[in-house]
């Protein structure tokens, strides 16, 4: 019968078998020693040579005799310091190849698009399993939440038949003799549903088809959805997911102190109550403290978002802000428009640390009311003909929310990429493993940097300049080639901070000051990473990297000095090509956190 290893600790004396797999080998002559792991702890076992001959993660079944180790012996640091086993018996239930990379140690020292290609090996990690084990307690925790608040739970179908928000960005699916769309939100099935439960909450998978591939976005998520009927206020809806999140919070801080501890993470603070502020209000202060004028913006930037937090925290001492009331013509159909200003519509977000994590809000009740948005929004009544159904045989007036399962572990844990907080990430060039590395159809040329560049810049209606020129090797050759001055030069350093790829952009007339750097953005190790790491994270060569990051996947920090230009300019993923941009477009597509690490 087999004993975990945590179980091992008061048994000395006895004979016991254990199984799992060999996450050490120390050989001293005759004598070896190993570490052996099991979904439980670890546990240090004494053999011979048959057990330093097996290599490492093979899966062992070890039959001895549990016995206390030499004081002088004792590790605090295991659970089972104190103990080890005398090996008697040793199967090798199966053997494992020559890992890629080791495991073993207390960081994973490679690049986040390795670890996803041996995503079966890197889960393995104690790191790595500390991530998934919060995200659970996260889940289960919203669960526990709404059901003591007398939420009925729900699946929500993947499928859907029309899209009745629009847009382009949805899958689409052949399904037999039609086609059908993979689900963006659940939001109108929990809204129809509340007209014969009252309340009821969804954990379940989302699909956003963004051609964008930033640090935050996937294209296949968990979506944490609640949603209730006979509200009197959107305050009642504001009121519910502050308690919901509080109460995850409350909830990590409780299962999660190890797991916490490996990332030196802490929990946001949160006051007694979470300040909320209207967007316009927030916009005001935003140019009130920067300058920057957004007060007309429909929607908060990645930059505004990260000065409210900051604004939030100087005067509340709170991580997390709620925005409320946003413009009613920018959000979905079925968003309640304020009484007091129907311009403005009683919805709101959540920001935490600088990211949204929350969207939520009241929705429209009356069946009237609602056929006047579906006309006014150019909907198709016929699409959400089911929906409709429930407002046309009343419903009560309701609201709700949704949290993202990711990006809220991704904030608790301080994580650079939110595709660190998702089991198996999905976004435009993953699905398992790299699709460029998958034998199916030639790749497009949307696969090339530079032409990934080109698109982006146009979907996004950027106007640039986009020049071909002699191949140059330094940044004022650059700028000769280019015609433009050398510090209008975007020079992007690919580079590992604390074991995370990185980009750190800069004019082309400074340097990096490392020690800055560190400073402001906590960051203890920064190295270049190697030429090979380089064509390996960005798909090109040193000297050809353009300053999106967010393209290949790894965070963008920029130097506050390259912005005081209007015009920046960049290789554009090879040395014969550049592109010349405003320096505005560009932190509206990158997003990327600002500091002040160059010098002359």
């Amino acid at each position: 019968m087999r004993t975990l290893i945590k179980e091992t600790i008061d048994q000395t004396g006895q004979e016991l078998t254990i199984k799992g797999w060999i996450n050490s080998i120390r050989s001293y002559g005759k004598l070896v020693f190993a570490d052996i792991r099991d979904r439980s702890g670890l546990l240090q076992v004494v053999g011979g040579k048959d057990l330093g001959a097996l290599k490492l993660e093979s899966v062992v079944e070890i039959s001895g005799t549990i016995r206390s180790r030499d004081s002088k012996y004792f590790n605090d640091k295991l659970l089972t310091g104190k103990v080890e086993m005398e090996v008697k018996d040793l199967k090798l239930l199966s053997p494992a190849a020559k890992l890629p990379f080791d495991i073993h140690q207390p960081e994973l020292n490679v690049s986040l698009p390795v670890l996803l290609d041996y995503r079966t090996l890197s889960f393995r990690h104690p790191k790595v399993q500390a991530i998934f084990k919060v995200q659970e307690v996260v889940i289960d925790s919203f669960r526990r939440a709404l059901k003591a608040k007398d939420f009925f739970e729900f699946q929500s179908p993947a499928m859907i038949s029309s899209v009745p928000e629009g847009g382009a960005d949805v899958f689409k699916v052949k399904y037999f003799d039609y086609e059908v769309y993979l689900s963006q939100s659940p939001q109108l099935y929990k809204s129809l549903l509340v007209s014969a439960f009252e309340r009821v909450f969804s954990v379940n998978k989302i699909f956003r088809a963004e051609p964008s591939v930033t640090t935050r976005h996937l294209t296949e998520a968990i979506s944490l959805d609640a949603e209730f009927g006979f509200i009197d206020s959107w305050l009642e809806v504001k009121d519910m997911a502050e308690y919901t999140i509080k109460f995850i919070l409350t909830e990590v801080a409780d299962k999660c102190q190890a797991e916490l501890a490996l990332f030196d993470a802490t929990i946001p603070s949160v006051p007694d109550h979470i300040p909320f502020i209207k967007l316009r209000d927030a916009q005001q202060i935003i140019y009130e403290r920067t300058g920057r004028d957004c007060r007309q913006e429909k929607d908060p930037s990645p930059e505004d978002e990260r000065e409210i937090c900051k604004w939030a925290k100087e005067t509340y001492q709170s991580d997390l802000v709620f925005m409320t009331h946003y413009p009613t013509k920018t959000r979905p159909f079925y968003t309640y428009p304020d009484d007091a200003d129907p311009e403005y519509n009683q919805g709101f977000d959540l920001f935490g640390r600088g990211v949204e994590w929350l969207t939520g809000g009241r929705r429209i009740h009356d069946y009237a009311t609602i056929m006047e948005h579906v006309k006014e929004w150019g909907i198709d009544p016929q699409n959400i003909e089911l929906y409709l159904q429930s407002l046309r045989y009343g419903m009560p007036p309701l609201g709700g929310f949704a949290f993202g399962a990711e990006r809220i572990t991704m904030q608790i844990l301080n994580l650079s990429n939110v595709r660190e907080a998702s089991l198996f990430p999905r976004d435009m060039e993953r699905v398992d493993s790299r699709l460029s590395f998958q034998n199916k159809k030639a790749p497009s040329p949307k696969t090339d940097l530079h032409q990934k560049l080109i698109n982006y810049l146009d979907e996004n209606v950027v106007k640039y300049q986009h020049l071909e020129h002699i191949e140059v090797k330094t940044s004022k050759e650059a700028a000769q080639a280019r015609g433009t001055r050398l510090e209008q030069g975007a020079k992007a350093l690919l580079m590992f901070a604390d074991s995370n790829p990185i980009l750190i952009v800069m004019s082309a007339s400074q340097k990096l000051d490392n020690s800055a750097f560190k400073s402001q953005f906590s960051v203890k190790d920064l190295r270049m990473a190697t030429p090979a790491e380089v064509q390996e994270i960005s798909g090109v060569s040193i000297g050809g990297v353009p300053p999106f990051g967010n393209l290949f996947g790894i965070k963008v920090f920029v130097d506050k000095g390259l912005l005081k230009n209007e015009e920046i300019a960049f290789n554009a993923g090879t040395r014969t090509r550049s592109i010349i941009m405003k320096s505005t477009d560009f932190v509206k597509l990158v997003n990327p956190q600002i500091g002040d690490y160059a010098i002359d």
